[in-house]
């Protein structure tokens, strides 16, 4: 017996959606059918994932436009992609500055760089899920999975608490959209091999005279259980299979994709 997704001729948007982690997830979901709307701020980086994922897949991939910090933006968005397919089944949310802005110590951070942290990613979430909701709703059927990050359940970056409070946000939308058959998750992705991540490593590397190669080893391979960096595809997949039919029984879960990265244990 086979796993069936059931995803053909679902309707999908993935903000976030030009590169890395939200780009893969694209492409797995316009892969299995669904007709998918990618969404980030850059029109011409959008344009060209766009192409580029039609190619790989043969599917359908609209690239719209958004400021997920404007809630008017975010309202053409969805009334854009319901008018030209009938409806919104899938969100996955995945806009947001890698890493956060607020990496440093109290007092060298910055307030308006923490509160754009959270304006993008916690309030511009909250604002995709509010505008999705009315169409799953009328529906009978929705999945909504937040991509979070690790930082949610460690000290290393202020910028953590804006994945923290999605942990919250999840779990209550959870509960509140549940009856109408839709479900709602969060993916707390390891360290990826993203366009974001290796530009970043390569710059620490380079600072501290030490190859690419050698500082993945130390950041992100040593100390994962699997002892090595993860990719795109494996943290899309989780993703994709939450969004999907076959993860009818799963809600209000936070789940980590890090590759025994963290060490805690969660009842």
């Amino acid at each position: 017996m086979t796993m069936a997704l059931g995803l053909k001729g679902k309707v999908a948007i993935v903000t976030g959606g030009s590169v890395g982690i939200g780009k893969e997830t694209a492409r797995m979901l316009a892969a299995e059918g669904a007709r998918v709307v990618i969404c980030a701020r850059t029109q011409s980086v959008l344009e060209r994932a766009a192409a580029d994922l039609c190619a790989q897949t043969g599917g359908t991939v609209v690239a719209i436009p958004v400021d997920t910090t404007d809630s008017r933006s975010v309202s053409s968005l969805v009334a854009q992609t319901a008018e030209r397919f009938g409806g919104v089944d899938i969100l996955v949310n995945c806009a947001a500055a890698p890493g956060g802005l607020v990496r440093n110590n109290l007092d060298e951070a910055d307030d308006q760089a923490l509160l754009a942290d959270l304006n993008t990613k916690l309030l511009g979430y909250f604002r995709m899920c509010k505008a999705c909701a009315p169409y799953m709703r009328k529906a009978g059927w929705g999945r909504i999975v937040n991509v979070g990050g690790l930082t949610a359940r460690c000290t290393e970056a202020l910028s953590g608490m804006r994945n923290t409070a999605l942990v919250h946000l999840t779990k209550t939308l959870s509960d509140q959209l549940g009856p109408f058959g839709i479900t709602v998750n969060i993916v707390h992705p390891g360290v990826t091999r993203t366009e974001h991540v290796e530009s970043w490593f390569a710059d620490l590397a380079r600072q501290e005279g030490i190859s690419l190669e050698a500082f993945i080893k130390r950041e992100a391979a040593d100390p994962a259980a699997i002892r090595r960096m993860l990719e795109v595809d494996e943290v899309a997949n989780v993703i994709v299979f939450l969004a999907s039919r076959a993860s009818s029984a799963i809600t209000g879960e936070s789940i980590a994709v890090d590759g025994g990265l963290s060490r805690a244990v969660y009842l």
